[in-house]
């Protein structure tokens, strides 16, 4: 036997010797083990702390279970450190340059509102640290490879939703209540009016609230003139539930329909029976949905807080899980640029409370479409044309 030979026999016996240790494949490979902190800037007060802190219990829920199962990897936790912005630009703005300074801080997730995120993330990416939008919604957010969504844009499920509620309730005079101050939101609504007009269904009125205003007396009044037999709230929270309760208080007893502002168990404590029936499409509720991640995230939530969790408390949890799953890729000392390759390679987030959650191109997609409603004894149901 030539040196050559043994020299070969050799090496492939290190090879399989190595793949028998299962220590040859970088797949199984983790991160170095240590505790790994991640920046969120948070709306844990402010005018929208009541979703805001949905989003950082959900956050906290996904910790806990990443580091109790090891699911960044052996020996790997991370740690959130918080910086709330109050829903504040100026604020927001000036948390991402200090994460973005910070050398410890591995990633970062933040923003509730579009604009607040639009603001951030030429800082992340200037500092290439990944930024992971929890709860804005506008479209063209993500950017290769550092700027990434998990929230799925909402046009699908309430173009869907639409195309069913003109299916079996035939409307035949539509008014919309439109967000003046909101592009998304008014983006949403004509997204439904476009498909509810090709049903036949006629056009009565356009009215526009802005995000402030508490007093709609007027608009409802204005609304319920036009004998609509479909009225659709497509504003932001607050608006939202004072525009049903004056029109309930006013006398509609038609269809109203609206989005997943009138999801979490707050909404319905404040509001009760007021909106109860009204219809409204998201991707994840208690009572509804039924997978076993989803059950496990509703167990663990109960458990902490006494609470059932909500759709933005499920985004705050999967913002974290995602970049776990990334980091658990990793190999080493992690680095943020190698994080920020992972996670804009990854196209579906494994742990999640949806039943699948694919990803394209750093932004999450829609993984399905519940249409569900409040009932009176304050449970969410899957909605049925009454």
């Amino acid at each position: 036997m030539n040196m050559l030979e043994t020299s070969k026999r050799t090496l492939l016996s290190a090879v399989y010797m190595a793949v028998a240790l299962g220590i040859a494949a970088p797949a199984h490979a983790d991160p170095d083990a240590g505790e790994y902190r991640i920046g969120m800037i948070s709306d844990d007060s402010g005018p929208i702390a009541s979703a805001g802190q949905s989003y950082h219990q959900g956050a906290d829920i996904a910790v806990a279970e990443i580091n109790s199962k090891g699911l960044a990897g052996e020996g790997v936790t991370l740690a959130l450190d918080i910086k709330d912005s109050g829903s504040d630009a100026a604020r927001a703005v000036q948390a991402m340059t200090q994460f973005g300074s910070d050398r410890g801080i591995l990633a970062t997730t933040c923003c509730i509102l579009s604009a607040i995120a639009a603001a951030v993330s030429p800082i992340a990416m200037s500092n290439e640290v990944p930024l992971v939008i929890y709860g804005a919604t506008r479209a063209s957010l993500p950017q290769e490879p550092y700027v990434t969504s998990v929230v799925a844009l909402p046009g699908p499920q309430e173009v869907a939703m639409s195309e069913r509620l003109a299916a079996e309730l035939k409307p035949q005079k539509v008014a919309y209540f439109l967000s003046g101050d909101n592009d998304i939101f008014k983006a949403r609504a004509m997204a439904m009016k476009e498909v509810i007009e090709k049903s036949g269904a006629a056009t009565v009125a356009e009215i526009s609230t802005l995000s402030a205003d508490t007093d709609f007396t007027g608009p409802a009044t204005q609304g319920i003139a036009t004998d609509p037999d479909l009225i659709v709230v497509m504003t932001t929270q607050q608006p939202t539930v004072g525009i049903i309760t004056a029109l309930r208080q006013r006398g509609y007893e038609g269809t109203i329909v609206t989005s997943e502002v009138l999801s979490p168990p707050a909404i319905f404590k404040k509001s009760g029976e007021t909106i109860t029936g009204i219809p409204f499409a998201l991707s994840f509720q208690p009572g509804v949905s039924d997978s076993e991640a989803a059950v496990a995230f509703i167990d663990a939530y109960k458990a902490q807080y006494n609470a059932l969790p909500d759709v933005y408390a499920a985004q705050g949890y999967m913002a974290i899980q995602f970049i776990a799953q990334g980091l658990k890729t990793l190999s080493g000392k992690p680095t943020r640029q190698d994080l920020a390759k992972a996670m804009w390679g990854t196209s579906d987030i494994a742990v999640n409370p949806y039943g699948g959650q694919p990803m394209e191109s750093g932004q999450a997609r829609t993984p399905n479409t519940l249409i569900v409603n409040w009932t009176k004894d304050g449970e969410v149901k899957l909605w049925e044309k009454p």
